[in-house]
């Protein structure tokens, strides 16, 4: 990436990040959760904290016998919820921060664009698949973004904006901070020496800003458009986007790629479907012609502690084995 961007005068979380506490609460979330884990597979803690011995349980009724172990295994999910959102925060306090985004020179990475209103979601923890029988522990407390960030970091390091002013860095993408009122320049240089550019699709004046700079400079092949939203969402941002971009461009620029319907739903699929906010994803071929890919995990409510990553992994693999074959962006 040619230049040093700079970061203006944007508050990093710098000042209120602190690495030892972060280290503490990290640990003290992976002890909370192997505590946990015991709990809820063997039951012998909660025999302690009941204060039963072995004996006294085998005299009890059976039915009772099933009530104190399903307590004691709700109590051990508990304390393994409990040492998940310690680990998330004790994350944030260690988090990378991007001081200069001229250290990426050289570098491949992936830029993740997205509106900073979808945080929130994206910090929230992942959704274990179905309820009554999940696999309470299959996820592992991964937040959202955290979770999509593992599998794009195959394609390099993952970079993003922060948003202005928040007192700690989520998890996921390394942040770099600029200031609301001069951020397009530096923006525009990180996506053209993007390896690739991951775009969550929203109306909002930024996004579409950012999708319209994205399509004149960036090959076709290198931008994909997450699709986080409904179809009343999606609709607005072609519309906008369409407008934008008519505003915007000149000579020179490609013509303004045509974003395709929200596919029709197809059967629903044996199982209970995983609840994620990706909904699809858009790619383009040379010739900007758009194809909008659904994603959709459903899984069966009897499954295997693995399962979701593994269905998540096979229906990305057509985005992502084609942009790792991608020579370097420079």
């Amino acid at each position: 990436m040619a230049g040093n961007p700079r970061l203006g005068h944007a508050q990093s979380p710098e000042a209120t990040r602190r690495a030892a506490r972060g280290g503490t609460l990290i640990g003290l979330g992976w002890a909370l959760r192997a505590l946990g884990v015991v709990m809820a597979i063997s039951g012998t803690p909660g025999r302690a904290l009941f204060l039963v011995p072995t004996e006294g349980v085998a005299q009890l009724p059976w039915w009772l016998r099933v009530v104190i172990w399903l307590v004691i295994l709700e109590a051990g999910w508990l304390v393994f919820d409990l040492g998940s959102r310690l680990l998330v925060q004790g994350k944030r306090h260690t988090a990378t921060v991007i001081t200069s985004f001229g250290q990426l020179a050289g570098v491949p990475y992936v830029l993740y664009l997205r509106p900073f209103v979808l945080d929130p979601v994206m910090a929230s923890r992942t959704p274990e698949p179905g309820r009554l029988w999940r696999a309470p522990f299959e996820l592992r407390g991964l937040t959202q973004e955290e979770f999509l960030v593992r599998r794009i970091g195959r394609l390099g390091r993952v970079v993003a904006i922060g948003r202005p002013g928040e007192r700690l860095p989520l998890i996921g993408a390394e942040r770099g901070y600029l200031p609301l009122d001069d951020w397009q320049d530096t923006v525009g240089e990180l996506i053209r020496g993007a390896h690739v550019v991951m775009m969550s699709a929203a109306p909002g004046p930024g996004t579409l800003w950012e999708f319209t700079e994205s399509v004149r400079t960036v090959p076709p092949a290198r931008l994909v458009l997450l699709i986080c939203t409904g179809p009343e969402v999606y609709e607005i941002f072609r519309y906008k986007a369409a407008q934008e971009y008519a505003a915007r461009s000149g000579p020179g620029w490609p013509p303004m790629p045509h974003l395709p319907d929200w596919p029709t739903p197809g059967p629903q699929a044996k199982g209970r479907k995983w609840e994620y906010p990706l909904r699809g994803y858009i790619t383009f071929d040379e010739a900007w012609r758009a194809t909008f890919t659904p994603f959709e995990v459903t899984v069966r409510t009897l499954h295997w502690g693995w399962t979701t990553g593994r269905e998540v992994t096979a229906q990305l693999e057509p985005l992502f084995g084609p942009l790792a074959e991608l020579p370097p962006a420079h």
